[in-house]
């Protein structure tokens, strides 16, 4: 089990990093929804919870623009030359 656990902490591909990049793009995005709705469910008023509501649904729709990115980079259908 050693053997096949090796070579895991060095560099990463250009390929390795666009995909992880967008990895934690999503989680970034999907703590930012979990915590928009908490403030929405205290919000001082319903336009104020409103406006949160929205901004987290427009959230989650780019997180799941993103996580098809990812997906599309893991399967190889989007590639990265070089790592920027």
């Amino acid at each position: 089990m050693a053997d096949l656990i090796q070579g895991l902490n060095g560099p990463r591909t250009a390929q390795q990093e666009l995909f992880y990049d967008l990895e934690d793009a999503t989680a970034v995005i999907g703590w930012s929804i979990a915590e928009l709705t908490n403030i929405a469910g205290r919000g001082k008023s319903p336009d104020e919870a409103i406006a949160l509501m929205k901004i987290s649904a427009l959230l989650k729709a780019q997180q799941e623009k993103i996580r098809r990115h990812a997906d599309e980079v893991k399967s190889g259908r989007i590639v990265r030359a070089i790592a920027g």
